[in-house]
């Protein structure tokens, strides 16, 4: 691979936590990935309707569109950008049974629960992003 440098993978944040995707935006940039923040549901399907992304980490309770809405729409999209395979990370600071239950329907590949350690968010995104399945 001579002379060539290695893709940065994209991070889509989908939060209406400013402080939280300000934190998440500068521990992920450090970490070499490329981060793209959406304050709500409707900014992410704009975003991903023009962009590609390799991992979505979005908040299951937001205004308007939670993070179940949101990616259901991501998912369902059309055009280029449609990716029914695109990996999630569900954020939530509330243990909401019916919404996990209707969350896991769309098989996030994991769960983070408010508050939790960075080092927690870095290794899942981690493997997720280095899983062959999601090798793009």
């Amino acid at each position: 691979m001579s002379g060539t440098k290695a893709k940065r993978r994209r991070i889509l944040i989908v939060d209406d936590e400013e402080i939280l995707t300000k934190t998440f935006s500068m521990l992920l940039e450090r970490s070499g990935y490329e981060v793209y923040v959406a304050k709500n549901g409707q900014d992410a399907l704009a975003m991903t309707g023009e962009e590609n992304f390799d991992l979505v980490i979005c908040d299951m309770r937001m205004p308007g569109l939670n993070g179940v809405e949101t990616l259901k729409a991501i998912r369902s999209g059309t055009g280029e950008n449609a990716n029914a395979d695109l990996p999630v990370i569900f954020i939530t600071g509330f243990a909401d049974e019916k919404t996990e239950q209707e969350a896991s329907t769309l098989k996030p590949v994991g769960y983070l629960y408010k508050p939790f350690d960075n080092v927690n968010l870095l290794s899942l995104v981690k493997e997720t992003l280095t899983d062959e399945r999601t090798n793009r």
